[in-house]
């Protein structure tokens, strides 16, 4: 049976993704250090999440020698390969355990944010993705499609004009959204998605394949079921993308 993390422990072991990231980037300044400090003596839940990763790391020396040497040159790879090779070396020794929570997506993903520090992030198509305080995504652009893998949290999407005319496509749990040269907001729940239209539209496909196109000026919440009632905006939703 997976063991049930409490809703602090979740968020500690997204922070602790940031903070490993952050820290094995090779480039870290005193400042970082000192607000990892901050972080970690902070309460009781945050030194947990560290000594999970702290584990994780440990194991990585008990793999035998091949993997071990492997893990050694990644190290000097980028941040995000970094992260993705530890968590399959760790798979690879058997060594998942709770790892199925937050924390294993936080490491794999491709960028994530702690408590508080939103990100905004340029993509290679010129589109703006902007992550929300303790939220991950993956990013895969190839030539039939430019897809966001939101894993955790929420994030902001303002497209830009493709010139290979690709769709830009962002993936939850409940379904796929297509954008139609739009400015939208995603949010990801335990039990559904919710999606807040600021420009232009978004068309939602569930599982099923049901469909559901939303206008500039509303929202919809959906589950991989089925989905609600769409309402209007209030104006807030998207009022923590001013304040990067």
């Amino acid at each position: 049976m997976k063991p049930t993390l409490s809703e602090s422990r979740r968020q500690a072991l997204r922070s602790a993704s940031h903070w490993y990231a952050v820290l094995s980037d090779g480039r870290v300044s005193p400042q970082q250090e000192a607000r990892w400090q901050q972080w970690y003596e902070q309460n009781n839940e945050n030194q947990w999440a560290w000594q999970q990763v702290e584990n994780l790391r440990q194991q990585m020396g008990q793999l035998p020698g091949g993997l071990a040497s492997r893990a050694l040159h990644d190290s000097r790879l980028a941040r995000r390969h970094v992260l993705k090779g530890l968590m399959l070396l760790l798979a690879a020794g058997g060594s998942w355990r709770l790892w199925e929570s937050e924390l294993a997506e936080g490491l794999r993903a491709d960028y994530r944010t702690a408590k508080g520090i939103p990100r905004p992030q340029r993509l290679a198509d010129g589109s703006l993705l902007t992550l929300n305080s303790e939220s991950a995504a993956d990013v895969r652009f190839d030539a039939r499609q430019r897809m966001v893998h939101l894993r955790y949290g929420e994030i902001a999407i303002r497209t830009a004009h493709d010139s290979r005319q690709r769709p830009f496509r962002v993936q939850t749990r409940e379904g796929t959204l297509t954008a139609f040269g739009t400015e939208f907001t995603v949010r990801q729940f335990a039990g559904g998605t919710r999606l807040a239209v600021q420009q232009h539209a978004v068309e939602v496909v569930l599982p099923s394949g049901s469909a559901q196109r939303v206008n500039a000026g509303e929202s919809l919440w959906f589950t991989r079921d089925r989905f609600a009632t769409l309402v209007k905006l209030n104006g807030g939703e998207d009022s923590w993308i001013r304040a990067c």
